[in-house]
């Protein structure tokens, strides 16, 4: 049974200085320190940290992870850290199966001596030399090849694609992978071809983890393997120095049902306050009625020559901060596009055809659309029902097959259910951890009310929403939520919680 602990460490960060553990005497105490100082001395290097992507792991983290992957374990069953630092985890690991079991891999060679004296004062019985064949300075991905563990627990390091070559990665161990796969990721699939069936993979991740793109391979990996069999995230950011929120899935192999690789993001809902919600199928997908499509930088580059302030221009550029829920704030609000404010962006539409370069891009984009911005509190979209405006990435274009299904559409992706579960699904893909993002495959992928008539309210009730005045909005939106709720045939709970990011 999948357990969730949604914990917030707001009062387990350390201040600089004090120590990583307590109470220790002798040997253990001089290790201990030895650890400790070698990350704040990290940590007064900011971009060598950042370099390495290493940010050390708070002590009730460690002991949560090593409670969930090393349960039953007897003495002396292997376990890895395959990028283990100054040793947190293999010492806390040590104390449960023993020094003689743990093994360790880290590119830094202090941290890896540090590592091992602080094993060599948990058990001096042990020979240094075992010790020094188990604690290795050497690239984690590839270090233990043909081996196997009862379990492999840690926190790999946190690296972009840009920076992969620094954590030493090789090209063999990103084989399969997407290209902007996070370094962590890296590590929880090489991980598991690591344990045995039966054997658990608990890595501290990235939230990204949970939805992006890139990483969807690894999460296929788990479900052809086994199941996340509990999970361990938080709101807030618990790793000093960095703002990047984490999760701990664990992973048995063996284990099932199989842990659906598109819905990782549901399990993490609870801790963010997410309702739950069981959207029905057999009406169709918005796909069915619309072309979902995204823009990319040619057409965002392309457009700044062209684009004026000018509150009288007849071709508006839509940026994503000018979309509110059925509300277009375009002169109204000042935005930003290529680095430069303007209060009312426009596009010479006349010099961008003589151009050229993007005339046929703007023709397939001036007809009658949805735009949505690609994230915020809920799904925020507003329908273009002349087709006179045009879309700056990475706001997303809904183009309707028939235009009369345009403020259908637009009462979907205000619907209260539907937000709440795209919400959850793609948790943790956003900018911030409030945040709803969606792609143009993901807008595409929601599927439709079952009931007709609510949704014909609510389409209605949509399109008074948009023409009201601002005074006259909300209720509006409240009443569309309402309907758009009863057509999904939704527990009440998605509308309270929907209406709550509205209002704020």
């Amino acid at each position: 049974m999948l357990t969730i602990t949604g914990l917030i460490y707001g009062s387990i960060m350390r201040e600089p200085g004090e120590p990583y553990e307590r109470h220790e005497s002798g040997e253990r105490e001089r290790t201990a320190a030895a650890a400790d100082a070698h990350e704040r001395s990290l940590a007064t290097r900011r971009d060598e940290r950042r370099r390495r992507g290493a940010f050390y792991t708070p002590p009730e983290l460690v002991a949560w992870v090593l409670d969930h992957a090393l349960a039953g374990l007897a003495p002396g069953a292997p376990v890895l850290d395959p990028a283990c630092g100054a040793g947190h985890f293999l010492v806390a690991a040590a104390r449960r199966v023993g020094v003689a079991a743990v093994h360790g891999s880290d590119l830094d060679p202090e941290a890896v001596r540090i590592a091992r004296e602080r094993l060599a004062a948990e058990d001096p019985s042990v020979p240094a030399d075992l010790i020094a064949a188990q604690v290795v300075v050497a690239d984690g991905l590839s270090a233990w090849q043909g081996r196997r563990f009862a379990a492999v627990v840690g926190n790999p390091p946190f690296l972009g694609q840009l920076r992969r070559r620094t954590a030493g990665q090789s090209e063999d161990s990103r084989r399969g992978l997407g290209a902007y796969t996070d370094t962590s990721a890296v590590f929880l699939h090489r991980a598991l071809d690591l344990v045995d069936e039966g054997g658990v993979v608990a890595l501290v991740q990235p939230l990204s983890v949970l939805a992006a793109r890139d990483a969807g391979p690894v999460r296929a990996a788990v479900a052809e393997r086994g199941a996340v069999t509990d999970l361990w995230c938080s709101p807030r950011p618990v790793f000093e120095g960095t703002p990047v929120l984490t999760c701990v899935p664990v992973v048995r192999l063996g284990a099932g049902p199989p842990t659906d690789r598109d819905a990782w993001g549901a399990l993490a809902a609870p801790a963010f306050d997410i309702p739950a919600v069981d959207l029905p199928a057999g009406a169709g997908l918005v796909g069915d009625l619309a072309t979902c499509t995204a823009d990319f930088r040619d057409q965002y580059y392309g457009l700044v020559p062209f684009v004026r302030d000018d509150p009288g221009g007849p071709t508006p550029l839509v940026t994503s901060g000018l979309v509110d829920p059925a509300e277009l704030r375009w002169g109204s609000v000042s935005t930003r596009f290529a680095r430069r404010s303007y209060d009312a962006p426009s596009v010479d539409l006349a010099a961008l055809r003589a151009d050229g370069g993007l005339a046929r891009w703007a023709d397939a984009r001036l007809v009658p659309k949805l735009l949505v911005a690609a994230q915020g509190r809920v799904i925020e979209a507003v329908v273009d029902e002349e087709g006179a405006w045009l879309p700056s990435v990475p706001v997303l274009s809904v183009v309707p097959h028939d235009p009369a299904d345009l403020w259908r559409l637009l009462a979907v992706t205000l619907a209260p259910p539907v937000v709440a579960h795209a919400a959850a699904r793609y948790l943790g893909t956003g900018l911030t951890p409030g945040s709803v993002k969606v792609s143009a495959r993901q807008l595409a992928a929601l599927p439709l009310p079952v009931d007709a008539g609510a949704w014909a309210e609510g389409a209605e009730l949509a399109r008074s929403a948009q023409a009201a005045r601002d005074g006259e909005r909300p209720p509006l939106l409240a009443a569309t939520g309402r309907a758009m709720t009863a057509a999904y045939g939704a527990d009440p709970a998605s509308y309270d919680w929907w209406w709550g990011r509205i209002r704020r």
